[in-house]
């Protein structure tokens, strides 16, 4: 499928697709990252799934892969600007045959902070933040869409205690699914993660 979407992206798609996954990489990787992980979960499930994997606007400040905004220093205002510009593309994706309820946003680390920033202002079916962070002026409304989060115990870029933050935002607002995966690991995505993916779509979708 075509989209008139200011972001580049790549995609595994079909005619036949009736549900998405949309997908959005870490600080300093790109659009084919996560590729395989939305493959893995997708496969698992019974739907037609499109994938898409966008690309963070920015060029990475080492010259290889790409950023959301700028991280150091922290570009908050720069974070802003990139949350209503996803925000404009996410919602162009709500269309008759794939509607935002059947999509999942799926984010790792300054992906996830993108993704609960835009993805908690729409009418999302699932959203996974994977080894994230919440940005400084990110409220969770009372209507929030069902939420996984994932971090590594032992992650050394981005502390736990960003996920935990999340999740108690989150809980203290919102009567929605909400679940936190802690799993003993670094700043990585669990395998696990997967199976409770996908088993949530399977019930829920």
């Amino acid at each position: 499928m075509k989209y008139d979407i200011d972001h580049e992206f790549v995609s595994i798609s079909s005619q036949t697709a009736t549900h998405r996954i949309i997908l959005l990489h870490g600080w300093g990787a790109d659009a084919d990252d996560l590729l395989t992980l939305g493959t893995e979960i997708t496969e698992k499930t019974q739907f037609d799934f499109e994938i898409i994997s966008l690309r963070a606007p920015g060029l990475h400040p080492s010259g290889q892969g790409r950023q959301w905004y700028g991280l150091y220093p922290h570009d908050w205002n720069g974070a802003e600007v990139e949350v209503n510009k996803l925000l404009v593309t996410l919602t162009k994706f709500d269309t008759d045959m794939i509607s935002l309820k059947k999509t999942i946003l799926l984010g790792f680390s300054q992906g996830a902070a993108m993704a609960i920033d835009a993805g908690f202002k729409l009418n999302l079916g699932l959203i996974v933040a994977c080894s994230g962070y919440p940005h400084p002026t990110w409220i969770p409304g009372k209507k929030c869409p069902p939420l996984i989060v994932s971090h590594g115990l032992f992650d050394d870029v981005v502390p736990i205690e960003a996920s935990r933050i999340i999740y108690e935002k989150v809980k203290s607002k919102s009567s929605e699914f909400c679940e936190l995966l802690e799993f003993e690991g670094l700043h990585q995505i669990d395998s696990n993660l997967i199976n409770l993916i996908s088993s949530k779509i399977s019930n829920n979708f």
